[in-house]
């Protein structure tokens, strides 16, 4: 009985090890996503390419990655999607998170939003996209010209899951916006409330993907949202993507790759 004990505890720890290693290996993982908008999801602006990434939650090594890749792939416009950090964790070596923001910087406009855990270190989240030229838009809307010479009003919300959210502070209600706007919000659930304001294309993440997707199937596991990754259509002809993000909990995913996402409209 003992040894029959033994052999089922040894299986077990092995399983376990197994599951382990899986889930960390799908966290180390990294993965560039090009991703094609509707025509004329953004009016009137032509061929755009924004670079999206989110859920950064202290991963330096993906940042590094983030950044060469950007680099290479020549945005018009940077949008990060918030989380910068991971609360339970120190902010340590924020040196290589300004300079990182820098580079991007130097590349197009970039942009951010803030996410529910920034909110526990909120001075140092701040601190770091202003030393690093970051626009970070919380409740507030800014003005940015497209290639072709559209403007596209950019929108960020403060977080709603920590109902810091003040849409009637930065956005028109009904259709009574003449540019084109383009939401940053964090949580995609954050959509519910605001169906009534005029915008056209919203960025968000918050979800992981879930961190498990199904093998095969492009499907994701997601107790967060009913939106766990990808674009999704809303309402008439608004549009929503929902980022996997860079880190996660606990660093592990299944089957569900950390991304940076190009997002193209032709």
């Amino acid at each position: 009985m003992f040894a029959r004990t033994l052999r089922l505890f040894f299986y077990l720890a092995q399983l376990l090890l197994l599951v382990a290693y899986i889930g960390y290996w799908g966290a180390d993982r990294f993965e560039v996503k090009h991703a094609e908008l509707p025509a004329n999801t953004l009016k009137g602006a032509g061929p755009l390419k924004i670079a999206y990434f989110s859920d950064l939650h202290n991963r330096r090594d993906h940042f590094e990655a983030v950044v060469e890749e950007i680099e290479q792939a020549k945005p018009d416009l940077i949008i990060f999607g918030g989380d910068l950090i991971f609360a339970l964790e120190r902010l340590t070596r924020t040196r290589q998170l300004v300079q990182g923001f820098r580079r991007l910087s130097a590349v197009a406009p970039v942009y951010a939003m803030l996410g529910n855990q920034d909110y526990e270190m909120l001075p140092q989240v701040e601190r770091i996209f202003a030393t690093a030229g970051v626009t970070l838009l919380r409740n507030q809307a800014a003005d940015w010209t497209a290639t072709n010479g559209t403007v596209i009003r950019l929108v960020g919300l403060g977080d709603w899951t920590e109902g810091d959210e003040n849409p009637a502070a930065c956005l028109s209600e009904g259709d009574s916006e003449e540019k084109p706007v383009l939401l940053l919000s964090h949580n995609p659930e954050s959509r519910h409330e605001l169906g009534n304001y005029d915008w056209d294309l919203m960025l968000s993440g918050h979800t992981h993907g879930g961190q498990l997707g199904i093998p095969f199937t492009d499907k994701y596991i997601c107790f967060r949202s009913d939106m766990p990754c990808g674009l999704y259509p809303y309402d008439r002809d608004r549009r929503i993507f929902v980022s996997k993000g860079i880190g996660g909990s606990m660093r592990m995913r299944f089957f569900c790759t950390p991304e940076l996402v190009i997002l193209e409209q032709k």
